[in-house]
């Protein structure tokens, strides 16, 4: 009769070590972001039902990675929920670790800070969070700002510039909806602005 061998997780100093490992080896020419892989090795190792690292990008919190489970929402502002309280007050969010209540998935919101500076937020949903696992994230959220401030400053960098675009393409086609809707209006606000009518 075989015996069942109990599956082990790696240590969470394994982990840390390995995180470490990934974010050092990356270069700036590689194509895939090492916060993907930092991600999939924890989830992997600590059996996170849902892990993601979202940035701090102008007045709010975007993703930018995750693993497992997708996340309710790519976006949070400022104060809004446990992702946007985190990356407005730096303060890390603990959400029924030791209770375990039915129903209630505990969460770990963890700020990716270096001093005061919140540059994003690790959140980490699953029921069998612990203590030792907010070491562990602790840890992994503080070499991500190492990295981030480093040599992922590229990462953050084109995180920014999609932004921006994102930003400048959702203003332009709210300008056209309006201008679309109503053309007498259309026509005072370019005549306004020194533009020739198109009618």
């Amino acid at each position: 009769m075989k015996k069942a061998l109990k599956k082990t997780h790696p240590s969470p100093r394994v982990l840390v070590a390995e995180a470490k490992r990934v974010l050092d080896a990356w270069h700036p020419s590689e194509k895939h972001s090492p916060l993907d892989q930092v991600l999939e090795l924890l989830a992997e190792g600590r059996s996170y039902e849902s892990l993601s690292i979202y940035l701090v990008l102008g007045d709010s919190v975007k993703l930018v990675s995750h693993a497992g489970s997708v996340p309710a929402s790519d976006r949070f502002a400022f104060g809004e929920g446990s992702v946007g309280a985190t990356a407005k007050n730096g303060i890390t969010r603990v959400k029924d670790i030791a209770m375990n209540a039915s129903g209630a998935r505990p969460e770990l919101v963890v700020p990716i800070k270096l001093a005061a500076r919140v540059l994003g937020v690790v959140d980490v949903q699953s029921t069998r969070l612990t203590s030792s696992d907010n070491i562990l994230v602790h840890e992994v959220a503080h070499l991500i700002a190492r990295f981030l401030t480093s040599s992922g400053k590229r990462l953050v960098r084109k995180a920014r510039e999609k932004e921006a675009v994102a930003v400048a393409e959702s203003a332009t086609k709210t300008y056209r909806a309006t201008a679309d809707k109503n053309p007498a209006e259309t026509n005072l606000r370019r005549a306004a602005a020194g533009e020739a009518s198109r009618a």
